[in-house]
């Protein structure tokens, strides 16, 4: 349902050596969105229909999530990089925002980092690649953890269903989270000095999984970086507040540093 979202918003589903991402929208300006570990492009449906509107939009599965290859084996941190350079490249872009959520956030910040002049805005939501642990388990093998990791996703008032609690155990031995490799070349934390664009972190008031201390560590270390914080939401803004996500999206060149 959240894939066919993106084709009702306007979005083509396309193909690039074993690559599936979608493109489309309208408008002088470019915004990619780069989903977190054990997603897909679906997963920024709720705002798609709205920032079509606005942007030209690219949304990539990222390598070993949705449609996209490889089905099995290791995901190499570099390969996943070069798989968002492979799509911006092919769709012709020569500088736009790059939007990440949680793992997708780590991305973008190397990104931004290797390609300065591409990108024009970095908006990091709930992620960032600092060598830091969850405050949640990353698996969960009993309905305990389970509803425990859960509830940091969403929000602490979450009301969990079954199948949720069922799928999460079930990822505990099959996910591209447990396939993911180079992890620890590219943790970012004695680089955040060195990010040069103009910077946006969105975070969810509740967020349990990185919370509120971890964006203010890489606020503090991406000068002019600026912090709004989503009422209600958790570790998925855009998801649980998608209207408010989207006047974050709005609001980049407020003079704030801080709502």
């Amino acid at each position: 349902m959240a894939r066919s979202a993106l084709a009702t918003a306007g979005l083509e589903r396309r193909e690039l050596d074993g690559l599936v991402y979608w493109a489309g929208g309208s408008g002088p300006k470019t915004i990619v969105l780069l989903h977190g570990v054990n997603d897909h492009a679906g997963g920024w449906a709720a705002v798609a229909p709205a920032l079509a509107k606005r942007y030209r939009v690219i949304i990539p599965d990222l390598p070993g999530h949705g449609e996209s290859g490889p089905p099995e084996g290791p995901l190499a941190m570099s390969m996943i990089l070069r798989s968002v350079e492979q799509i911006v490249e092919h769709e012709h872009v020569q500088c736009f925002t790059i939007v990440g959520n949680s793992f997708g956030g780590w991305l973008a910040v190397l990104y931004a980092l290797a390609h300065p002049d591409r990108v024009d805005h970095l908006v990091l939501e709930s992620g960032g690649g600092l060598a830091r642990p969850p405050a949640v388990p990353l698996f969960a093998t009993d309905r305990e953890t389970a509803m425990k990791i859960l509830r940091a996703v969403w929000g602490p008032d979450y009301p969990i269903p079954d199948w949720a609690i069922d799928t999460l155990i079930a990822r505990a031995t099959n996910s591209p989270l447990l396939r993911l490799t180079e992890v620890m070349n590219y943790f970012v934390d004695g680089r955040l000095g060195d990010v040069q664009v103009p910077t946006t972190l969105v975070w969810g008031e509740f967020d349990g999984v990185v919370p509120l201390s971890y964006a203010e560590a890489m606020q503090n270390g991406i000068r002019g970086s600026k912090l709004k914080i989503v009422k209600g939401a958790a570790h998925i803004p855009h998801l649980q507040q998608p209207e408010r996500f989207l006047e974050c999206l709005t609001e980049i060149s407020s003079p704030n540093g801080r709502e």
